[in-house]
């Protein structure tokens, strides 16, 4: 990637495509100078905000307002132009063109966010949930994304890190000066203790994190006529799939994303699965819902209550049993507006596979949020709160690395003498935690991280 500071950079910072509005970002050492060269205006020099017009020497190009933002008050840390431009991609390119003519390149993805960890304005953990900002999916993982932008995880990290440089103060004393003692090993392992669990608090946060993030894949299975495309349907309060009352309707897979709960929740419909069948189609149908099984993040095996178990739900029972799933299993005993005929307790094989038995009636839309808060609760989120905030698998991986460093440094205390071995365990956990700040990182690192943004941002 092409990451050169001194550059002056521009780029659409709104999505492509026609709108009332663009905004066109320019950031750099010389971005004043550049965007004067083709902008003419008759507002004052002091003004902020500036009404003109885009121009090609003598010819007028667009109508537009900009914003001039002067370093280091600003989101790259560098004198910082935006143009609002009318969303028309002819007059888009041909400002962007005229700016890339006299002296500005195009900026690369997530250069405006780079530029901003370089000068200083965000640390990498706050540079990332930018990205997270943008692709998140729900009004809780967007308040957990701008936690992490105001720094609510890093003050965190932080915290840990300043600890850890006091604590590694003492000990290098100590090995220093071997005769003096300034902090005893019950203070040290004292202190250590209090670090591990404040890591291990950071990293309960990342299940909840990922559920934020990508969501929860929820796969309805069972055989044919159990009700699984009404439960779809109920779910998305739409009929996006077809019910009949003839068996083996469905035979594609389905799928809705909700928000449940400031949680994105995939809904996915399968081919019902059942032995003794020759359609072709329905067989494919079955396949491809086997599939999909091993792609759940939680499985819902419904099953028809108003009627006894037979040989196809066996049939699913041995499936699942010989996937060797790790997946959870919920029981959706539906159609209980009927008389009820099945008991799932005395079946073992199917017990065995569930983790808890959940009562519904598509007909009647009873038990579905019941279901739906035991879908939430089996994939470990509980009710959104504000001070929530984003774990990326990244910052996991460190943080569990710097864990693993505490919990070594405290055994070597704990059973030996050897402050040297204990001091090089607790710096490898601070260099961990400056990691996931973006201190000493390795520029390959930067560069994959900003890689995965919008250009523009």
């Amino acid at each position: 990637m092409n990451y050169s500071k001194e550059d002056s950079i521009a780029a659409l910072a709104t999505a492509a495509g026609k709108s009332a509005i663009a905004v066109i970002r320019l950031s750099g050492k010389n971005a004043f100078q550049i965007i004067n060269k083709i902008f003419k205006t008759n507002s004052k020099s002091s003004q902020q905000i500036k009404y003109g017009y885009i121009v090609d020497g003598t010819e007028k190009k667009d109508e537009v307002i900009c914003s001039f933002f002067k370093k280091p008050h600003t989101y790259t840390g560098e004198n910082l132009v935006e143009i609002s431009v009318h969303g028309n991609p002819i007059i888009i390119n041909e400002v962007l063109n005229l700016l890339y003519k006299n002296g500005a390149r195009s900026a690369q993805p997530g250069e405006f966010t780079y530029r901003a960890f370089l000068n200083g304005k965000k640390d990498l953990a706050e540079a990332e949930a930018v990205c997270d900002l943008i692709t998140s999916k729900t009004n809780a993982s967007i308040k957990a994304a701008l936690n992490n932008i105001e720094g609510l995880f890093s003050s965190k990290v932080k915290t840990i890190k300043n600890n850890l440089t006091n604590l590694i103060a003492f000990m290098e004393a100590n090995l220093d000066h071997p005769d003096i003692v300034f902090l005893s090993c019950e203070e040290k392992l004292l202190r250590l203790d209090s670090y591990i669990k404040d890591i291990q608090n950071l990293l309960k946060t990342y299940k909840t994190s990922k559920i934020l993030q990508n969501g929860i894949k929820v796969v309805i299975i069972g055989k044919p006529n159990v009700g699984k495309s009404s439960l779809l349907n109920t779910i998305i309060g739409k009929n996006k799939a077809i019910v009949t009352n003839i068996a083996g309707t469905t035979t594609d897979v389905i799928e809705e994303t909700i928000n449940y709960k400031g949680i994105p929740l995939t809904i996915i419909d399968t081919a019902g699965i059942r032995g003794h069948n020759k359609n072709l189609i329905e067989l494919l149908g079955q396949k491809k819902t086997k599939e999909t099984i091993k792609t759940a993040d939680i499985l819902l095996w419904m099953f028809d209550g108003s009627i006894n178990l037979d040989q196809n739900d066996l049939k699913i029972a041995t499936f699942l049993k010989a996937s060797k799933l790790t997946v959870r299993i919920i029981a959706v005993l539906n159609k209980t507006d009927l008389p009820l005929k099945l008991s799932i307790d005395s079946a073992l094989d199917i017990n065995q596979l569930t983790s808890t038995i959940i009562k519904i009636s598509t007909k009647n839309e009873t038990g579905i949020f019941n279901l739906l808060n035991e879908i939430t609760k089996v994939a470990g989120f509980s009710d959104f709160v504000n001070d929530r905030f984003m774990i990326n698998s990244r910052h996991s991986i460190l943080l569990q690395n710097a864990l693993n460093s505490l919990i070594k440094t405290r055994e070597i205390l704990d059973t030996k003498d050897a402050d040297e071995i204990a001091h090089f365990e607790i710096v490898n956990a601070q260099t961990a935690l400056n990691e996931i700040l973006g201190i000493n990182t390795n520029q390959d690192i930067l560069d994959t991280i900003f890689s995965t943004f919008c250009i523009g941002k």
